[in-house]
C-alpha cells in the first residue's frame, strides 16, 4: 500500500517515461519512414495539452482514493466545488446535477471496492473520449459515430485518457492490485 506522495510521483514518473518513449518514436518514424510528424494519436505536441495530460496523469494517480478521507478526497471534492459553481453560475444546472451525482459514487462504495478495479481504470478515463461530444452537440449526429468529424474529435482527445489511464494504472499497481489475479 503506497501513500499520497507516492501515488502523484508515480503518475508524473509513468506518464513522463510514456511521453519520452512516445516522442522519440514519433520522432524516429518521422526522420527514418518519412511518418507525418503527428502520427502517433496518444501524445500531442501542443504545449498546453503536454501540460493538461501530465496534470492529468497525476490526478488520475490520485483518483483511486478517494473513496476514504485522504489527502486526494481533499484535492477532487474541491475541484468538484469549484466546477459545480461553475456550472450552477453559467446555468447548467443538469450538468450540475449529474457532476453532484458523480462525486457521491466514490463515497457509497468501500475502500478499494469499484475505484480499485481495472475495468474502472480503462471505462473512468473514457470521460475525456466522452465530453468533447457533449460541447459539441450542435454538429455532433450519433448516428454517425464514425464520421470523420466524430473520430477527430476522439483523436484530439485521445492523450487525455492514456495520460488518465496510465496514472490510473501506476495507482493500481503501487497498491500491488493491477498485476494480482485472484
Amino acid at each position: 500500500m503506497s501513500v499520497f506522495r507516492d501515488h502523484y510521483i508515480g503518475g508524473l514518473v509513468a506518464y513522463g517515461w510514456f511521453f519520452v518513449i512516445s516522442v522519440g518514436a514519433s520522432l524516429t518514424s518521422h526522420y527514418l519512414l518519412q511518418y507525418p510528424i503527428d502520427w502517433n494519436p496518444t501524445i500531442s505536441l501542443d504545449p498546453w495539452k503536454i501540460g493538461g495530460c501530465f496534470t492529468i496523469a497525476v490526478l488520475s494517480g490520485l483518483w483511486p482514493d478517494v473513496d476514504i478521507k485522504s489527502k486526494s478526497q481533499s484535492i477532487f471534492y474541491r475541484i468538484f466545488l469549484a466546477f459545480n459553481l461553475i456550472l450552477i453560475w453559467r446555468e447548467h444546472y443538469i450538468e450540475s446535477a449529474f457532476l453532484g451525482l458523480f462525486a457521491m459514487l466514490p463515497l457509497i462504495g468501500k475502500h478499494r471496492g469499484w475505484t480499485h478495479s481495472r475495468f474502472t481504470m480503462l471505462l473512468l478515463p473514457a470521460i475525456f473520449l466522452i465530453i468533447p461530444f457533449c460541447l459539441e452537440r450542435e454538429i455532433f449526429n450519433p448516428m454517425q459515430l464514425l464520421s470523420s468529424l466524430s473520430l477527430d474529435l476522439i483523436k484530439d482527445e485521445l492523450p487525455f485518457y492514456a495520460a488518465s489511464v496510465i496514472g490510473y494504472a501506476t495507482h493500481l499497481h503501487l497498491d500491488g492490485i493491477l498485476l494480482r489475479f485472484r
